[in-house]
């Protein structure tokens, strides 16, 4: 089962390797579907638990969700309750199908790529940093805060050396507008008028790591790949502050491994998050220090096999949905 928007060129990917496969049958759905294009039910009977979500949305479906092997919850949208209820009445029914979804769906034994519970405990980013230090990866000098003062003296102590980015997605969504993104973005000066905005609303703050090259890391399982982000222009300025918004550096794409210690690290970080998935940002320094960055725990994965022929990692995600896991 997999749980995701309409439009999603990531799952997309996966859903097409899948449908070839004789052994495995796919439904994708998406619970903005739930309540009002969908019907769920759930009875214990004295042969088990009778386990049912029928869609109606464009044709009926049914699904026994007690044959589910695995489930990836892949950035589905919100549930939408009935246009002609009240305000107070949507607000009702919205809740109460997120406890009928999610607490029928969480008591199913099967394989989560990513259980919501912990993907939304695994997302925040002062978390994540805390237990990766603790965990033996090594991360940069950090303040997380919105006191102007604290922030100009972690300035001071970085030499002016500071990065900036936010605490969850980095979407500033203007009236009549698209959203726009906040990229991780060096701090060259800090004004006062600049330093104020600070106070409302509270930011990740780096010292900015010297990188030789970038690391994307694919965790699957125990699956771990990982491809080396190089942006260093010809004339040998420094490395992208911030490889996915960046125009005058072309990103090279190359596979990589982790040293050992690296990888354990990594892997000791992902089990204390209990993330089956992880797209997870490194940088590593012309002296071999590597440095985490941060886990996205539904990050997009697909367009890395467009830029390294036989990665497969399309393949690896279709294959381990695929195996899942009953009783």
């Amino acid at each position: 089962m997999i749980l995701t928007q309409e439009f999603d060129v990531t799952a997309d990917c996966v859903v097409k390797v899948l449908s070839q496969r004789e052994d495995v049958e796919v439904f994708r759905y998406d619970t903005s579907y739930f309540p009002v294009d969908s019907c769920l039910s759930y009875a214990n009977t004295g042969s088990g638990w009778l386990t049912e979500l029928t869609d109606y949305k464009y044709a009926e479906r049914r699904l026994d969700l007690e044959t589910v092997r695995s489930i990836w919850y892949r950035r589905p949208t919100e549930f939408r309750a009935a246009d002609f209820l009240s305000a107070p009445h949507r607000e009702f029914a919205l809740s109460e199908s997120r406890h009928a979804v999610g607490g029928i769906m969480l008591g199913l034994p099967t394989l989560w790529v990513n259980r919501p519970d912990h993907e939304a405990r695994a997302d925040y980013k002062p978390f994540q940093l805390r237990l990766a230090q603790e965990l033996g990866l090594r991360i940069p000098d950090t303040l997380i805060s919105n006191d102007p003062a604290r922030v100009r003296a972690f300035y001071e102590q970085c030499d002016g050396q500071m990065i900036y980015k936010a605490l969850n997605s980095g979407l500033v969504e203007d009236p009549g507008g698209w959203p726009g993104g906040l990229l991780t973005s060096d701090v060259t000066s800090l004004p006062d008028e600049l330093l104020e905005r600070a106070r409302y609303a509270p930011g990740i703050y780096q010292r900015r790591v010297d990188k030789a090259y970038d690391l994307r890391i694919t965790v699957i399982g125990d699956s771990v790949t990982t491809v080396r982000v190089d942006t260093t222009p010809a004339d040998g300025s420094p490395a992208a502050t911030d490889w996915r918004g960046s125009v005058e550096h072309d990103a090279r794409w190359t596979l990589a491994t982790l040293p050992g210690q690296v990888e354990a690290a990594l892997g000791r970080l992902m089990g204390a998050l209990r993330l089956n998935y992880g797209a997870v940002d490194m940088a590593v320094t012309e002296a071999g220090e590597y440095y985490f960055f941060e886990v996205n725990p539904s990050g997009q994965f697909a367009w890395l096999d467009d830029e390294i022929a036989g990665l497969g990692l399309v393949k690896t995600m279709a294959d381990y949905l695929a195996a899942g896991k009953t009783g």
